[in-house]
């Protein structure tokens, strides 16, 4: 592959130009991602087993096969009701739901891309979300990340049928921001290849759906780190975002404003959501997406390469500066 200019990550993710690969390479990265989606997927299973098996066990009580089989198919909220239902767990979904957070921090180190953000969102919609006598599925979020601020909030809204105006309950969740945002971490490999690509003068950028608000909160305790990008589009912010993921105004926004501005086509995209490869993939860019283990493998079919995690990513592949030994 050539060598490329620029590279986008932001909260999830950034960006730059790149050839693209030969057909040969891309059929064989294919092939690898069916390989490896398909062992995620068992796994994944595995695992999620695992976390749930340990929660009951603290409790004395046994996650059976029987109860494994009636959850399959259940929206996350009611299997968590099920399973505390069938064996008399003395806690609330909420008190379930932040053990099975604990679990899977444990279980799945290395599964996120930057800031941890969709779990820290997930608080946040579910704290508003209660106060209508609903909640919301880690999976049922994710499918909303990428969007602009108001679309998420209007989608939700017409999901759960909230007898509230998107604009209000969009305030509402703003209104928590302050108490949750700032506690945003860095994810495993992200400062090593922000600096090492910054060190080698590779531009990067951040092309994010967050508002100005939320990616200052976000942000609070990294200032320096996030200051190695630029340009940086808030798509909840700037005007010139007309749409929010997996329409590619963000991206390529964000790539006419690097310095000399960059053809798409020799971007590189990093990302950890679906909307997200998807607006890398129609803004004409190749995408690497390295996805929470908790996802469904078939919703990372479209990106050009998958990993694990963010400390697999080999810059050579890309025709960028190799990691120093």
């Amino acid at each position: 592959m050539g060598k490329f200019r620029g590279l986008r990550l932001f909260d999830s993710g950034h960006s730059g130009p790149i050839r693209w690969a030969t057909y040969k390479t891309q059929l064989a990265i294919r092939h690898s991602q069916i390989r490896e989606g398909l062992q995620r997927e068992k796994d994944t299973e595995r695992l999620y087993t695992e976390a749930i098996e340990r929660i009951v066990g603290q409790y004395n009580a046994v996650y059976t096969w029987e109860i494994k089989v009636k959850c399959m198919g259940m929206k996350g909220h009611e299997g968590a009701q099920y399973i505390i239902d069938s064996l008399h767990l003395p806690i609330s979904v909420e008190e379930y739901y932040s053990k099975v957070s604990i679990e899977y921090d444990k279980l799945f180190p290395t599964a996120k891309l930057l800031p941890d953000t969709v779990d820290l969102y997930n608080q946040i919609h579910s704290k508003v979300l209660k106060t209508y006598g609903h909640e919301i599925s880690w999976q049922e979020l994710m499918k909303l990340m990428g969007h602009t601020c108001i679309e998420t909030c209007e989608e939700i809204c017409q999901m759960f049928n909230i007898p509230a105006q998107p604009e209000q309950y969009k305030k509402e969740v703003e209104s928590l921001y302050s108490s949750v945002l700032p506690s945003s971490m860095l994810m495993k490999g992200a400062e090593k290849l922000v600096r090492h690509l910054y060190k080698y003068e590779i531009p990067i950028a951040i092309a994010s759906g967050s508002s100005e608000e939320s990616y200052n909160l976000k942000t609070t305790n990294h200032k320096e780190f996030v200051s190695l990008f630029n340009p940086v589009v808030l798509a909840s912010s700037d005007p010139e975002v007309k749409n929010g993921k997996p329409n590619p105004d963000v991206f390529l926004v964000c790539a006419k404003r690097f310095k000399g501005s960059v053809d798409p086509k020799e971007c590189l995209v990093f990302e950890d959501a679906p909307n997200g490869v998807l607006a890398g993939v129609r803004a004409g860019m190749q995408v690497v997406m390295v996805p929470d283990s908790r996802m469904d493998p078939s919703l990372t079919k479209d990106a050009t390469l998958v990993l694990n995690s963010l400390e697999d990513f080999k810059p050579e592949q890309f025709g960028l500066p190799p990691y120093e030994q």
